[in-house]
């Protein structure tokens, strides 16, 4: 496992796991989520009670089934939406309010960890 700063686009295998560096949420508004193709996907997601009090272990990883789409309300923790490579590429329709600001959290820097995704 490398550090964000030095990580690769090119992978060599097929592993059916992703390391996540980063998370947000914003605060003005939601955000819609939907495969143009109808496959599943999986997000992170954590809850919005905690404000920026986040901690790794509060994420969630779920898996978004097929013909499905998620919306994210304001002020929840989430990440990307990610895709098995076999499905990839792929276009995923999003919508979000015109005013769209962003609290973030860096796992890597503030708390020397990853997030572990598996699919």
């Amino acid at each position: 496992m490398q550090i964000p700063e030095k990580a690769s686009h090119t992978t060599y295998d097929d592993r059916k796991q992703i390391y996540l560096w980063m998370s947000d949420y914003h605060p003005d508004g939601g955000q819609l989520f939907w495969s143009e193709n109808n496959i599943p996907f999986i997000m992170c997601l954590g809850p919005d009670c905690y404000g920026d009090d986040i901690r790794p272990n509060d994420m969630r990883a779920f898996k978004i089934p097929a013909g499905k789409g998620i919306y994210i309300h304001p002020n929840i923790w989430h990440n990307g939406i990610y895709i098995e490579k076999k499905y990839s590429p792929q276009t995923f329709i999003t919508r979000q309010g015109k005013v769209h600001g962003r609290v973030s959290v860096n796992w890597a820097n503030e708390f020397n960890k990853l997030l572990l995704i598996k699919f």
